[in-house]
């Protein structure tokens, strides 16, 4: 008797088709594949006339570049849809919760990459990526099927924060602001716009000094079970007030630096802008 749900399910996906949804964005990726843009999911359910073809139920899988809006949105849609017997959404009503801005640090909702974590053992956690095309990191331009390599980089940035914040952070009333020392990243296969999961092994964390929290991490993104990229990252927590007393002390003196740096090339600034004047 247990075994006759998982059988029902696997009867019902070999008798109907299976497609992925993707943003806009990410049009390059569906060609020569089972993979729709949201746009075009949009304009099948808007039809009028029945045009669609004869599999009974056609299963709707969420890949990446849907915002939150976009699937509220598309899901009231379908809703009024006359074509929604024809599709299956329920993979869309059970999709990861996208992290709280207070844990990614980003103040717009579509720039937030991650899930919230989810802690798999004492030290190892768990996220989903989920890019929203809309993210600042795609306003320009998407090249080839692949995600970029800098979504990656934020992601890993905003899993790091994310579990700092909600599991490794001390209740003692200091706030903390976060400061990367060092990273390193190992791209061993393109991450394409279906799931992601980023997992998270915190190696070392050193709290021996509340002011002065630091930590050691690798970083792992998975697709289809595979690791598809690997990121070694070295991080710290210091109280905000001191680490704003030194960032202004820094700053202060760069300034300084600089413009006597200027002020001792001076002569060499007028001669290379009157070059570019005689070559014009």
């Amino acid at each position: 008797m247990m075994t006759l749900p998982f059988l029902s399910f696997e009867v019902f996906i070999m008798n109907n088709r299976i497609l992925l949804v993707v943003g806009d964005k990410f049009a390059a990726y569906i060609q020569g594949k089972d993979a729709i843009t949201v746009s075009q999911l949009r304009g099948l359910l808007s039809l009028s006339i029945q045009m669609l073809p004869g599999q009974d139920v056609t299963i709707l899988v969420p890949g990446q570049g849907l915002g939150d809006s976009t699937v509220k949105r598309l899901l009231e849609e379908a809703a009024t849809s006359p074509h929604l017997a024809r599709f299956d959404f329920s993979l869309w009503h059970a999709l990861p919760k996208r992290a709280a801005s207070s844990v990614s640090h980003k103040h717009v909702q579509a720039n937030t990459l991650i899930s919230e974590p989810r802690q798999r053992t004492a030290d190892t956690y768990e996220l989903h990526l989920l890019i929203d095309e809309d993210c600042e990191l795609m306003s320009d331009h998407q090249t080839g099927q692949h995600v970029q390599g800098m979504i990656l980089i934020e992601a890993t940035r905003q899993a790091l924060l994310a579990v700092t914040e909600r599991f490794l952070l001390p209740s003692n009333g200091i706030d903390y602001s976060f400061v990367l020392s060092a990273l390193s990243v190992s791209y061993s296969h393109y991450t394409f716009p279906v799931g992601a999961v980023l997992r998270c092994v915190i190696n070392e964390a050193s709290m021996e000094n509340p002011r002065r929290l630091s930590f050691s991490a690798e970083l792992f993104v998975e697709q289809c079970g595979q690791v598809v990229s690997t990121f070694t990252v070295s991080f710290g927590a210091m109280e905000k007030l001191r680490i704003s007393k030194r960032e202004n002390m820094q700053a202060v003196k760069t300034q300084s630096e600089y413009l006597a740096y200027v002020a001792a090339n001076m002569q060499h600034y007028a001669e290379e802008s009157l070059g570019h004047v005689e070559n014009l």
